[in-house]
């Protein structure tokens, strides 16, 4: 099979790359080889050929997926978003506008849990699409469980965050809620995107607790991995989430995670965990004291969470699912829903494709 894999991550430089290192993308593109199909990679903004695929998948909503949608070939388009956004109505008009398209033109949608797919059926008119579920895989020769924390009989408690820096992620809400915590703890961030570095740094400074806050910028999987180890809890406070790789990477190290029950988060915890309602520091404070106070209890729990993580997060699973969706799109004797005349010309569809995806959120 010939396959065109589509996503923002190959329109990247080499230094952006080195920094983001392993995607949904480039872990699908790797399955793929190795199973022996033939993987082509693109940007968003690459001109692509359709004819030459068998299948082309797009990932996330830019001028790739406008451009799939308005194709003229009869090749399936494959659609997955791994919006953060969109569940939590925090997109603006202008991507929703966009994000109804693709999906009307869609001959497959992925979405990466259940509460996304049902999200996706209220909101977009996916008749005739082949609609499923398949989550993200995860390198477990990457994150393997290992617990080699002190829970506080050493040092201080010790959480970590993994992510990037930017305002959807609501690192400033946890900073706030280490404020509010009696025990003593520290507070390691790990992130590939430093926007906001210089006002966390002026925001732990006012708070006081400079001291216990340690910006360490990117790691590679494997330095990551032994964070997580290392780590008595990992805390992502995120605003909106689809389907975050760092906690099933969390999960699979054994590490107890307290995340915001936003997105497929509280799926993907599957029981394990804790979730709390985003943007409260007071809450997000009262969940890392009370993880803290029953730490027997969730470190009892570490290793069935990695096992559960471990079996429902697999590479082996996302590949063979996305092959067998791809199998079943060539299988399938009917029109492709792109095929459908649109209202306007499609440059000028491409055009606002460029506007939509460029306009603020």
């Amino acid at each position: 099979m010939k396959i065109a894999l589509v996503g923002g991550i190959y329109g990247k430089d080499e230094a952006f790359r080195r920094k983001l290192q392993v995607t949904p993308e480039t872990l699908l593109e790797k399955g793929f080889i190795d199973r022996g199909h033939g993987v082509s990679t693109f940007g968003h903004y690459s001109a692509i050929n359709g004819n030459q695929f068998d299948v082309v998948h797009v990932h996330h909503l830019s001028y790739g997926s406008i451009q799939a949608a308005t194709d003229n070939t009869s090749v399936p388009f494959v659609y997955t978003s791994h919006d953060p956004l969109a569940m939590t109505g925090m997109l603006g008009q202008h991507r929703r506008i966009a994000a109804h398209f693709v999906a009307s033109r869609a001959d497959a949608v992925v979405a990466l849990s259940k509460a996304e797919a049902d999200f996706q059926k209220r909101n977009y008119p996916l008749a005739g699409a082949l609609h499923t579920v398949i989550p993200n895989g995860i390198d477990v020769t990457n994150y393997a469980f290992a617990r080699h924390n002190a829970a506080s009989k050493r040092s201080p408690w010790r959480l970590l965050y993994a992510g990037q820096l930017i305002p959807m992620k609501n690192v400033d809400v946890l900073l706030r809620a280490v404020a509010r915590i009696i025990q003593p703890i520290e507070i390691q961030l790990v992130y590939h995107n430093s926007s906001l570095e210089v006002p966390l740094r002026r925001l732990a400074s006012q708070l006081g607790i400079s001291d216990r806050v340690y910006f360490l910028g990117s790691k590679s999987p494997r330095e990551l991995a032994t964070m997580y180890q290392r780590a008595d809890v990992f805390v992502l406070p995120s605003a909106g989430e689809a389907l975050p790789s760092v906690v099933t990477e969390a999960m699979l190290c054994g590490t107890p995670v307290i995340a915001t029950d936003v997105g497929g988060i509280r799926e993907q915890l599957g029981g394990y965990g804790v979730c709390v309602p985003p943007g409260r520091p007071d809450e997000l404070a009262a969940a890392i004291s009370y993880v803290f106070d029953h730490y027997r209890q969730f470190a009892a729990q570490s290793e069935d969470a990695s096992g559960y993580a471990r079996e429902r997060f697999s590479i082996k699973n996302m590949v063979d699912r996305h092959l067998e969706l791809y199998a079943n799109l060539l299988d399938r004797n009917v029109p492709r829903r792109r095929h459908r005349a649109l209202r306007v010309p499609v440059n000028a569809v491409l055009k606002m494709g460029v506007s939509l995806i460029c306009a603020t959120k």
